[in-house]
């Protein structure tokens, strides 16, 4: 991870400096347009898995979390599975709002 985040930083240095090019943009472009794409079927998947859950359960899933971690729903293998599940979720939502360009 941190060779990567030195390219990054490489690649920031270039387009402060004023040296980017049509390809670099290209290119930086097609990687985030992929990943865009990639988290946004991964989010689909992962809130479908929770719509099945609260159905079940009869509840929200911020509503569950907020049980859960006070400890007021149990440790049954759906709710370690539905906690998971949307932290997941919450923290691919927050990647996506990020590569969209919004603030997260």
């Amino acid at each position: 991870m941190k060779a990567t985040l030195e390219k990054i930083k490489g690649l920031e240095q270039i387009y402060i400096r004023g040296y980017e090019d049509s390809f670099l943009d290209q290119a930086l472009h097609k990687i985030v347009a992929h990943q865009l794409t990639r988290d946004q079927v991964d989010l689909s998947t992962l809130q479908e898995d929770l719509d099945e859950l609260e159905r079940r359960y009869g509840m929200r899933s911020d509503e569950f979390v907020h049980r859960y971690r006070q400890g007021q729903m149990g440790d049954e293998a759906d709710f370690v599975e539905w906690n998971a599940l949307y932290r997941m979720y919450i923290k691919l939502h927050t990647r996506l709002s990020i590569l969209q360009g919004q603030e997260a």
